[in-house]
């Protein structure tokens, strides 16, 4: 009955992938930098947390997390910047960034792996904002840059997935990786091939639309080309009328020294990359607000829910006792159960583990540190709020998963 925990390097692997998007995300800052370095300074930094996370991920594996392994890692692996004639911030930057994410992605424990979470919102909101300071500060060097790293991200993210729902599950199904992988690597080439394909043809499509339908097109679109023509007058019209008296007009220009000089600071270039740095900050605030506030959303709608789900079960069981008597023995059975559960939070409750309003039982267990396998919680809402019917099998190993968590976790607190 009894199904497996995930293994070590699943949960390793979560993190790698966890750490990789909080670098991803960073990147879009990274391309306001000053490029001072022989190729892109986010290529490098993509590149560099990229070596990071994989060195990380290995020692680990052996010896567990340790804040002083991604430290030395950092150090070393960062080195690599000043290959690329990168500045010594960029070094600072990427030591700091990287200790930081390694203790929140390996640390601690993620979220279920059967969430996506909100890198991918992010990606969007990223992109998004890149591509406004883009065309507001006239970067359009790095243009192309901002849908790479946008349509990779993408990618990648979606190959992340891929992994870890395979090796949640690669005991069930017995799918080989090489067949998940040339599946997806399939669509993504059919993808690439009909972009490319539509890249090449499209000017001779519009060639042949045009030819096609471009008389209907201009008789339908002819009254707002009109529409248009005069209000551009009207608009002329009235904007010239002013210009016209200004220049009737002699003015004196007086030209006062200070004020040349209290703006001389403004066109004095420096080495250090302010405008960027702030930029960054602005929108990384912009970012911390829009998850938060998705963050609070997504937790309002699982309270929904489980209100739902509770309101439900209660009406079952309402139902349940109009039923004849023939039900009485599931019903009796799933309350012995339920009432088994019943106690085991009130005695947690006793011993100073109380659960928090709100709080769903898994959330509760994790603050804990107790550890039970995932058809616990399956078993839990099949009792707590299904009305559907359950085998004596379930509920007897799910009442003894309660005197084993009474056993090893309350019993040492006597």
């Amino acid at each position: 009955m009894e199904k497996s925990t995930p293994s070590r390097s699943l949960v390793q692997y979560e993190s790698f992938g966890k750490f990789l998007q909080d670098a991803w995300l960073v990147s879009f800052l990274v391309l306001f930098m000053p490029n001072e370095t022989l190729i892109s300074p986010h290529y490098i930094w993509i590149a560099v947390l990229f070596s990071i996370a994989i060195a990380v991920n290995l020692l680990f594996l052996k010896t567990g997390y340790q804040i002083a392994i991604s430290l030395v890692v950092s150090v070393i692996v960062g080195l690599i910047v000043f290959i690329f004639n990168a500045p010594f911030w960029l070094f600072l930057f990427i030591i700091a960034f990287s200790v930081w994410r390694v203790q929140e992605r390996y640390a601690k424990i993620q979220e279920d792996a059967t969430h996506d979470g909100s890198f991918f919102t992010l990606l969007v909101v990223m992109f998004a904002i890149s591509y406004f300071l883009i065309t507001v500060f006239n970067k359009t060097q790095v243009v192309r840059d901002v849908f790479i790293l946008a349509i990779v991200g993408s990618v990648l993210f979606v190959l992340d997935r891929i992994v870890v729902q395979w090796l949640r599950s690669k005991n069930s199904t017995q799918v080989p990786f090489s067949k998940v992988l040339f599946i997806y690597m399939s669509i993504i080439s059919f993808a690439a091939v009909a972009f490319a394909l539509m890249l090449g043809i499209g000017s001779k499509a519009r060639e042949w639309f045009v030819l096609l339908f471009g008389d209907i097109i201009e008789l339908i679109l002819y009254p707002v080309g009109v529409v248009f023509v005069w209000l551009q007058s009207i608009f002329t019209q009235f904007s010239q009328e002013p210009e016209s008296k200004n220049l009737m007009k002699p003015q004196k220009i007086e030209v006062r020294p200070q004020q040349f000089q209290q703006l001389d600071w403004l066109d004095a270039p420096g080495d250090f990359p302010w405008l960027a740095i702030i930029i960054s900050v602005s929108i990384l605030g912009i970012v911390i607000i829009i998850w938060r506030l998705s963050k609070n959303k997504t937790e309002k709608v699982e309270v929904a829910e489980e209100q739902t789900l509770y309101e439900r079960s209660v009406s079952n069981l309402n139902k349940e006792e109009e039923m004849p008597s023939t039900t009485w023995l599931y019903s009796m059975n799933t309350n012995l159960v339920r009432d088994k559960y019943r106690e085991f939070e009130s005695e947690a409750g006793r011993m100073g583990y109380s659960r928090q309003q709100n709080e769903t039982v898994r959330e509760w267990f994790n603050r804990e540190g107790w550890q039970v396998s995932e058809n616990f919680y399956e078993v839990y809402n099949l009792v707590r709020y299904s009305g559907q019917q359950m085998n004596d099998q379930d509920g007897e190993w799910f009442m003894t998963e309660l005197k084993k968590l009474l056993l090893k976790y309350f019993d040492k607190d006597v």
